[in-house]
């Protein structure tokens, strides 16, 4: 309930629902579209009950890569038995409520309600919650329940049902196999005119194998046009493509998707295109280099420029703090030279040596992950790759106008991002095509599980960087330093201020600078975290590894060389460095091993 809390709290927020799209990155591909009972669904895999049954997220949840939501189930009967199904009954929501929260659904949403097959009341009491939800509902599932005194006139109860559902303009019925027992006691729905079936069952792993023959047999037996639903619980991808090898339509993943996680249907939906494109294969296949004509119409040869102009920034960077640090125009600014500053303070040149360091070194390992992004995403038909640019590029040039609040336009700085907005602008609005994954990931295996503890590191890590990098600009336009600065420099804020008026200015620049560049590099970091991680994609974790350290190294080179090294200064470095260290480790196996070409 608290995941479901948070995630309604998240798209209640202006901007959530495009928020949640735009992290997740979890829409099918329109490839995968169909239209079962009528209307467009954009995947074949939907979440069952159970897992949000009074559509507390439907609106979040309906955005991870489902094409259908089930809500419910809902107990018409009063006299029903909670221990009889495998999804707890739901009885208390008021219906307006219930209405109220339908109105924010992404997909097509079913309705699961639960009755005594001979409860006439039951059917009042469809048609009571039918009319509160009008419009909201395409599919009701029905769960009919063996009645304990006489037998049940099947046939009227169903044509019942039915009647009440178009009344309400709701042409689609499923029944529950699991409530049903056996296919005799099911046919007088389907001669009522029901749609098709569930097929539900228990998600133990030893039992999901035997699901199998019972959905071949149920092909066999119910009329052709049917639908068949498998509900039994599938965890993993392997789970979802044998449910519809079997002879599913469609495919409800329930208890499974909080096991698996909220990128299961993703998954599914990436090894079905795969599958279907034949491009499952024992190693990634990389695109032949087009010609220059092709190249230059095509995004990715802007980003990868992008990237490399970054890196080459980053190098210059470096250089001026190696060696003069205060370039001519900072000296000009400020009205004397470098043997007056440290005159001022012999430590001002190696603190502001140490922020121009670090500067580089963060703009170096952003360059590395846009070259990377170019190069091996969106060259290769990964379109998640350009929007990772470009949610990292547009907090980085934003940052440009920072300068706007010190009165002080660095020109270096003004060239260098002149030069480099025209290739971002060109390598995010030229076309880049899309291409399925290569290879299959099937399994919720142990290598999986090492992985995604990695991922969630990588992404707890990005989240840092992000936070460090806002922090840093907050205080660099505000009190400029933090305690321990002013310790290293002996002095305080004031006393730097009254020396001369232009120089708090200058090294707030280069501190707001560096904020928005490790801002930055954390989203970076955190897309390629939140959307690379697929089985076998050795680059990303190459790509982490070159981009992590050259970012790392630069931080505690420019401690190092400046003599800088406070311990509660140093401690998120060197925070950072460990959690990098593990995530590494626990990710190497699940995207250095290729995935499975078949299965």
């Amino acid at each position: 309930m608290l995941a479901l809390g948070g995630l309604r709290l998240v798209e209640a927020l202006p901007g959530g629902a495009l928020l949640v799209d735009f992290l997740g990155d979890m829409k099918p591909d329109p490839s995968l579209s169909i239209a079962p009972y009528g209307k467009a669904l954009a995947s074949p895999i939907g979440l069952g009950g159970g897992v949000d049954p009074d559509a507390l997220a439907i609106g979040a949840l309906g955005r991870f890569g489902f094409g259908f939501v089930e809500v419910g189930p809902y107990a018409m009967s009063v006299d029903i038995k909670s221990d009889i199904l495998p999804a707890p009954l739901t009885a208390g929501l008021h219906p307006t409520r219930l209405s109220a929260r339908l109105r924010s659904r992404p997909s097509s949403v079913w309705l699961r309600l639960v009755m005594v097959e001979d409860d006439r009341r039951a059917i009042l009491n469809i048609e009571r919650l039918l009319d509160s939800v009008t419009g909201e509902i395409d599919v009701v599932v029905l769960s009919m329940l063996a009645a304990e005194s006489r037998a049940p006139d099947r046939h009227g109860v169903s044509r019942a049902v039915l009647n009440v559902c178009r009344e309400h303009g709701i042409s689609t019925v499923l029944v529950d196999l699991s409530t049903a027992g056996s296919l005799s006691r099911m046919q007088p729905a389907f001669d009522a005119g029901v749609a098709g079936v569930v097929v539900r069952g228990t998600i133990k792993p030893e039992e999901d194998r035997g699901s199998r023959p019972t959905m071949e047999a149920l092909r066999r037996a119910i009329p052709p046009a049917a639908l068949i639903v498998a509900g039994w619980g599938s965890r993993s991808p392997r789970d979802i493509v044998d449910a519809f090898s079997a002879g599913a339509d469609l495919v409800a993943v329930d208890r499974g998707f909080i096991e698996a996680g909220p990128g299961l249907a993703k998954r599914g939906n990436e090894t079905l295109l795969t599958l279907r494109a034949g491009a499952a294969s024992s190693a990634p296949v990389l695109t032949p280099t087009p010609g220059i004509r092709a190249a230059l119409r095509s995004g990715w040869l802007w980003l990868l420029l992008l990237g490399l102009g970054m890196f080459v920034a980053g190098g210059v960077v470096f250089w001026v703090g190696m060696t003069r640090v205060l370039l001519p125009y900072d000296e000009t600014f400020l009205g004397l030279g470098r043997d007056a500053l440290s005159g001022i303070n012999p430590r001002l040149i190696g603190f502001m040596r140490h922020d121009r360091i670090t500067l580089a070194g963060t703009l170096m390992s952003i360059g590395t992950l846009y070259a990377s992004f170019a190069w091996y995403g969106a060259r290769n038909g990964r379109r998640w790759a350009r929007s990772a640019v470009l949610g990292s590029g547009i907090v980085g040039f934003a940052s440009l106008f920072l300068f706007l609040g010190f009165h002080y336009i660095d020109p270096l700085h003004v060239v260098l991002s002149a030069s480099l907005f025209p290739l971002f602008l060109l390598g995010i609005f030229l076309p880049t095509r899309g291409r399925p994954p290569n290879g299959l990931d099937l399994d919720n295996d142990s290598t999986w599980r090492l992985g995604l503890a990695g991922q969630l590191l990588f992404i707890g890590l990005a989240a840092g960087l992000i936070v460090a990098g806002l922090t840093i600009t907050t205080v660099g336009t505000t009190r400029v330093f933090v305690f321990s600065d002013l310790q290293f420099l002996q002095t305080t804020a004031t006393a730097i201020g009254s020396a001369n008026a232009h120089l708090l200015p200058l090294i707030a620049h280069d501190r707001a600078g560096f904020g928005g560049a490790l801002a930055s590099d954390g989203v970076g970091l955190l897309l390629l975290s939140l959307w690379g991680f697929r089985r076998g994609e050795r680059w990303v974790w190459w790509t982490l590894l070159s981009a992590g350290t050259i970012g790392l190294a630069g931080g505690v080179f420019a401690h190092l060389v400046v003599g800088y090294l406070e311990f509660g200064h140093l401690l998120p470095l060197a925070v950072s460095g460990i959690v990098f260290i593990v995530a590494l480790a626990l990710a190497a196996r699940f995207l250095l091993t290729s995935p499975s070409s078949g299965l």
